[in-house]
């Protein structure tokens, strides 16, 4: 639980080191673009491995290309809307994979799992509510904000699926490159070049982004989420939650409406009570993880 935790800050400061890069003067694409780039060179030592499994490492990098191309509204939502709008959106993803889950791969709908997705959608109506916002939101960076949690439900669906087989190694630097390469297409297709950043505080922000809340992030997470099972993962993982709003309201001195603060812990509660549906519904085994 603890490398969990550890791991979801990590996601949480995502908004601090992309605010930091835009204010820099870079845009979302060339931040990705570096973002992936210093994440795959943390790899490279597990190159060897990657070129062994080359059918595996083929299937991580179109699925982390893309789930990362997609992932790019989540970065782009955060130039238009409060981090705390950004991120509480981003955390309907329980909707979203219960939904697809349900629709989509045949899976049993349990009454956890539906209870689950009708607090979630209730939570998503009580943030969005207009006494929820304290000023006029963008609709196009609602559109934009929706989108990722979408593709993180059925990214979830496809990694338990397929990549859960493949080793750490193989499955970080797939799905990293595919995410390099996906952002550096989009950004010489849409804006002509990828921007390097201007000032130390710009590299600053690209290499935490990188190291913090990716590798890091990310490898604790795989580490950690087999060992601790779904149910604690889901409590240490609302720690990116907490860890977000927190850098919303002292970074950047957002307001934190009761309205948000409600339906955080709504959300919290249906990611619990999805979780404890699941382990009870799952057979006992012996897990071992591909290191």
């Amino acid at each position: 639980m603890a490398l969990v935790a550890l791991g979801a800050i990590g996601f949480g400061l995502m908004p601090l080191f992309a605010r930091t890069a835009y204010a820099d003067g870079l845009s979302a694409l060339s931040l990705l673009s570096w973002r992936f780039g210093f994440a795959v060179l943390c790899l490279l030592p597990f190159l060897p491995r990657l070129l062994a499994a080359r059918r595996d490492t083929l299937i991580a990098v179109l699925t982390g290309a893309g789930y990362m191309g997609i992932n790019l509204f989540y970065f782009l939502a955060l130039e238009r809307l409060t981090v705390a709008l950004t991120v509480l959106i981003l955390f309907t993803y329980p909707l979203f994979t219960i939904l697809i889950g349900w629709l989509g791969f045949r899976e049993k709908l349990t009454w956890q799992n539906a209870t689950a997705a009708l607090i979630v959608l209730l939570a998503a109506i009580l943030i969005l509510a207009p006494t929820g916002f304290g000023d006029q939101v963008d609709p196009v960076g609602l559109g934009m904000a929706f989108v990722p949690p979408a593709a993180y439900a059925l990214f979830v669906h496809i990694a338990a699926k397929r990549l859960s087989s493949m080793t750490i190694p193989v499955r970080l630097g797939g799905v990293f490159l595919g995410g390099l390469i996906a952002m550096v297409v989009l950004g010489l297709v849409m804006e002509g070049r990828i921007t390097a950043p201007a000032t130390a505080a710009g590299w600053g922000a690209a290499i935490a982004l990188a190291l913090l809340s990716t590798v890091f992030a990310l490898g604790l997470l795989l580490y950690g989420a087999p060992i601790a099972g779904a149910e604690r993962t889901a409590v240490a993982g609302a720690s990116e939650l907490v860890t977000a709003l927190v850098v919303g309201a002292v970074a950047y001195n957002e307001s934190l409406e009761p309205t948000t603060l409600a339906g955080a812990a709504m959300i919290i509660g249906a990611i619990l009570l999805a979780a404890r549906g699941e382990r009870q519904e799952a057979k006992p085994n012996n897990t071992t993880l591909n290191v």
